[in-house]
């Protein structure tokens, strides 16, 4: 592949030239997407770097009691914050993460950076926005995430496999429709990297912005300390990790993924991948081109192996803690309808809760910050309402 070049300067002030920002985003406009570059993953990373990150993360997300779909819905009426919290802690710690690597690895990881910014090249910010909204409607109602469907399997949530099904589903109809949404969806913007955009280095952008949200995280434990936030058969410590702490293990996870694997934190498309493996023959591939692209190699299949391992990581953690089983589902049809649209709503933005929100946001991405003010915006919409007219009960 062609070399990468570092970047400047670390930068002599943590500050945002907001102005410079906004400049450049209302001068953005559209141009051809650059040449995609591959993440290069081999297998002995998926083996090496995957598996045990999957089970770290598996076992951060089952200890820290976010895989609970009441927890999820009740973070978008705020009722409780043990999701908000321990989203800004993964956030600020693959902030810190790529600051790190930026710094001390830099080829390594401007290669990443570049595999991330090739993925969804060739769409709008309306796709960023709109796709946010549908998976956080999906969430909402679901009460989950791609990423966390997995986990909920492992740990024993009833009715997970609905909304497994459901995402499956969402993917699947994405797929097969994708090059009719490619159409509709079409529209890169010329300036995409925040840091670029107000002309100063990546690490001083994303300490800062790192910093902006330990203040924000901080006050909100302040306000609602996590132990006051707990479901009722939770004993902090014993069968529950703070929020934070599960938060930043998640997002120091960065490190190995790029080290290990060239890529960053995603998990959405491992839904395409399992879903690839029903075309059978030459001719299905054919007719299903956007769905087999994701059907072979390493650079694939690592998702899929480490959300396996964070099943199970899963279970091993929530046996130890005691706490298998503990959690109530939803019914059915809600994880179906749920599960359709967080998948087909992250394969429209081209990124889900992990991608977008941990993976992005913390490489400066614009899209990613619109695509996580469309998936708040309306999840917080979609917990309202459905709260107010009593259709958040129902568990199971």
């Amino acid at each position: 592949g062609a070399d990468i070049t570092e970047e400047g300067g670390t930068g002599a002030h943590l500050v945002f030239p907001i102005r410079s920002v906004i400049s450049a985003l209302l001068a953005a406009a559209d141009q051809p997407p650059p040449a995609m570059v591959t993440a290069g993953t081999t297998w002995l990373g998926v083996a090496t770097t995957a598996i045990p990150m999957g089970l770290a993360f598996g076992t951060a997300m089952q200890n820290g009691l976010v895989i609970l779909p009441e927890t999820i819905r009740y973070q978008f009426t705020f009722s409780r914050y043990i999701m908000l919290k321990m989203f800004l802690a993964a956030t600020i710690s693959s902030c810190a993460s790529f600051a790190l690597l930026s710094l001390l690895a830099p080829k390594r990881f401007q290669r990443a950076r570049e595999v991330y910014f090739g993925c969804g090249s060739d769409k709008s910010m309306t796709a960023a926005a709109a796709g946010g909204a549908m998976l956080g409607a999906g969430m909402a109602i679901g009460g989950a995430c791609p990423g966390m469907v997995i986990v909920q399997l492992g740990c024993g949530v009833p009715n997970a496999g609905y909304t497994f099904a459901g995402g499956l589903l969402g993917a699947a109809t994405y797929g097969a429709f994708e090059p009719t949404f490619k159409r509709m969806l079409h529209g890169p913007m010329r300036q995409r990297k925040m840091d670029e955009m107000a002309g100063t280095s990546f690490a001083t952008f994303a300490l800062g912005f790192a910093g902006l949200l330990v203040a924000v995280v901080g006050l909100i434990e302040y306000l609602v300390p996590w132990t006051s936030d707990l479901p009722i058969f939770a004993t902090p410590w014993k069968s529950a990790w703070p929020p934070i702490l599960s938060g930043a293990i998640i997002g120091s996870l960065q490190v190995p993924a790029i080290l290990g694997l060239g890529d960053t934190l995603g998990s959405s498309s491992a839904y395409m991948t399992v879903l690839s493996q029903a075309l059978l023959t030459p001719s299905l591939e054919g007719a299903y081109q956007h769905i087999t692209s994701f059907k072979r190699g390493a650079d694939n299949w690592w998702q899929v192996v480490y959300l396996g391992a964070s099943m199970l990581g899963s279970y091993l953690s929530s046996q130890s803690m005691g706490t298998y089983g503990a959690a109530q589902g939803l019914d059915p049809v809600t994880g179906v309808l749920g599960g359709f649209l967080m998948l087909f709503g992250s394969r429209v933005a081209s990124g889900c809760t992990s991608g977008h929100g941990l993976s992005g946001m913390a490489m400066l991405s614009l899209p990613s910050v619109v695509a996580v003010c469309g998936m708040f915006g309306c999840a917080i919409a979609c917990g309202v309402t459905m709260s107010a007219i009593g259709a958040y009960g129902g568990y199971q």
